[in-house]
């Protein structure tokens, strides 16, 4: 129960520096911000997996959004952030 609860809430903390270091590198074209972010990108797949999986295995939240489901989201923002750049003509 307790790795459940702190793996949801560690993929909602990488998620939420993922989305501030993709608004900082497109405020200032710093290129440190885009491995920042790729790099907590990884760590909130990680902890976001974890939580969804205990989820599904234990059934522990009856909730039909879990913590997992809303960090993954959030970690994803900076792949679509590259699949933009790299299609943008």
């Amino acid at each position: 129960m307790n790795l459940y609860k702190t793996s949801g809430y560690l993929s909602l903390v990488f998620g939420g520096l993922c989305c501030i270091f993709i608004v900082l590198l497109v405020l200032t074209d710093n290129p440190l911000f885009l491995m920042l972010s790729l790099v907590n990108t990884f760590l909130g797949f990680i902890s976001a997996i974890i939580n969804i999986f205990l989820n599904a295995k234990y059934e522990i939240s009856k909730k039909s959004f879990s913590m997992g489901f809303a960090g993954l989201i959030l970690s994803s923002v900076p792949v679509i952030f590259l699949m933009i750049l790299i299609l943008k003509p």
